[in-house]
């Protein structure tokens, strides 16, 4: 008997030796989950820069792979300098595709490889993983060097150890489960307002990348003009598509710093805002057009401001309302008045903090002279988005709170206790 629980007593071994079940170490699933996961990201952009070379007729193979691995690397942060000017914007559609790359094989690679779900144990993949992905974004920086565009490897490093040190954290605490059990053991009104703060944060872009949308169908003819204007073909046609899509989160995050009023930039000189627009020349991509013409712009627009505060209402209401249904006893709770309004607020601040990270990323220096600023107004539209959606968080807290006082009052209402019940026959 002692001999077979000392046998399956396996569980504890991550942690004091950092080996998972199968006796392989932790390091080692955080190595091979960042190789596999650079691997993804170059396949990716390697193929779309090969695919808009094949729809010219300059330049070499090589070079297109070069290319598509500094397009790669600038999704992390790392900047290109091209020639004396250092492009430091951050393509955000190609981050969120390298952020998920690599905190999806983390996951896969710590749950395959039975990696504990002790703090230490994740420690060690994320730390090793972190490393490893610095590691190869600097030779990747050293080998793509061209004539044209390079990218420091010491930036890259840098930005790679950041980078992988937050994916293969959360990737690898999901894997092994304690992201799940951390999350568990919050209290209901906590995960409750998480919850609340994410569709709130989620609304608030939906609802933005609306706003965009239709500004590329009401200025259709503009957009087909810039895309004529490249004259991309077939297969360059196919690339320019996916370059647009993959830029589309950082407009849409710039129509939002419009939305909470500070606006954005896209050039030195340049504001737009739901009143009026300053623009100047802009980057021939369709994309583009959907930012509005020089002027003033319609009055009703100013109706927008409101969405931001909604949103925030939405996170209020949702954290609170499902907080009011949770109970270890199973039988709905309600809190008091300044506890669910604190609460909502709570949701809003997260969702607003949320956007207020996507903000800060989606901006930078876009080309030489006057596009090195672009972007939204910060910090200002941070300080913004957490506060705008935090008061709507509460005032939406508070809704929550009297309509499910209302519903409890009416229940208590119309049906009678067993008390009652009892004094009745």
């Amino acid at each position: 008997m002692v001999r077979m629980t000392h046998t399956s007593d396996t569980s504890f071994r991550p942690l004091s030796t950092g080996l998972d079940d199968a006796g392989r170490p932790g390091w080692a699933a955080g190595v091979t989950a960042a190789v596999a996961a650079s691997l993804l990201g170059l396949l990716v952009t390697g193929g779309l820069t090969v695919v808009v070379w094949l729809a010219g007729d300059t330049g070499t193979a090589g070079g297109a792979l070069r290319g598509g691995a500094i397009a790669w690397l600038a999704a992390h942060g790392s900047g290109v300098t091209a020639g004396q000017t250092v492009v430091n914007a951050i393509p955000l559609g190609l981050f969120l595709l390298a952020a998920l790359a690599l905190h999806g094989t983390v996951a896969r690679v710590s749950a395959g490889w039975g990696v504990s779900g002790a703090p230490r144990a994740v420690a060690v993949v994320a730390a090793s993983c972190a490393a490893t992905y610095a590691a190869v974004l600097a030779v990747v920086a050293w080998w793509s060097e061209l004539d044209e565009a390079s990218v420091d490897p010491g930036r890259a490093a840098i930005a790679g150890l950041v980078f992988g040190a937050i994916f293969a954290a959360s990737g690898a605490a999901q894997g092994t489960g304690l992201l799940r059990r951390q999350y568990d053991a919050l209290p209901p009104t906590a995960r409750s307002a998480i919850g609340g703060g994410v569709v709130g944060a989620l609304t608030l872009l939906a609802a933005a990348g609306l706003v965009v949308l239709a500004g590329l169908v009401a200025r259709a003819d503009a957009a087909g003009a810039l895309w004529d204007g490249l004259r991309p073909g077939l297969l360059g046609g196919i690339g320019l598509l996916l370059v647009c899509l993959l830029l589309l989160p950082n407009v849409v995050l710039w129509t939002v710093a419009a939305m909470l009023g500070p606006g954005y930039a896209l050039g030195a000189g340049t504001s737009v805002t739901l009143t009026s627009s300053t623009l100047g020349a802009v980057p021939a991509l369709p994309i583009l057009a959907a930012l509005p013409p020089a002027g003033p712009r319609p009055g009703w627009l100013i109706g927008l401001a409101a969405l931001p505060l909604l949103a925030g209402a939405l996170a209020g209401y949702l954290g609170v309302s499902r907080a009011g249904a949770l109970s270890h006893a199973g039988v709905p709770t309600r809190g008091e008045l300044r506890t669910d309004v604190v609460s909502g607020a709570g949701a809003g601040a997260l969702a607003g903090s949320l956007v207020g990270i996507g903000l800060l990323l989606s901006g930078g220096a876009v080309g030489p002279g006057r596009l090195g600023r672009s972007g939204p107004e910060l910090p200002l539209s941070v300080v913004l988005a957490i506060s705008v959606l935090a008061l709507g968080g509460a005032v939406g807290a508070a809704v929550a709170h009297y309509r499910g006082r209302r519903g409890a009052d009416d229940d208590a209402t119309s049906d009678p206790s067993p008390q009652d019940s009892t004094l009745d026959d």
